[in-house]
């Protein structure tokens, strides 16, 4: 859904046009890398704990561990570790994925989804505050 050119006028004084596509594109790459990369270490996070199970490492715990103790179970080669870890990755993925988005729509220039997606985020935020409570 081309929208024709956008006429933005760049800091040196001369003209340049942007279309709509070449913005979003680049708001799609980050978007999709983003995603990519958080399910892909997530995963490996997990592959990784799964592995130390098989090899008496340790297993699943009740409780997922915090980040703190999470780390330094991995550190040690400890399961439970890597399964905190995984976990506190691929939860954190989509609060990453809406930072990025945010800073590609600013350096698009797309205020009015740059305002869209940091109330997004604020939502977020928000109910992990809420819910920690």
């Amino acid at each position: 859904m081309d929208e024709g050119p956008i006429d933005r006028e760049p800091a040196d004084g001369g003209s340049h046009e942007i279309t709509h596509e070449a913005l979003h594109g680049g708001i799609d790459r980050v978007v999709r890398w983003t995603l990519t990369a958080g399910v892909v270490a997530g995963m490996a996070l997990l592959g990784i704990g799964l592995g130390l199970t098989l090899a008496g490492r340790g297993g699943l715990t009740a409780t997922s561990l915090r980040a703190g103790p999470a780390l330094h179970a991995a550190v040690h080669l400890r399961a439970a570790g890597f399964f905190s870890l995984g976990l506190l990755v691929l939860i954190l993925t989509p609060f990453v994925r809406v930072v990025g988005s945010v800073v590609a729509f600013a350096v698009a220039r797309e205020w009015r989804f740059v305002a869209v997606t940091s109330a997004v985020l604020v939502v977020m935020v928000a109910s992990i505050i809420v819910g920690s409570a």
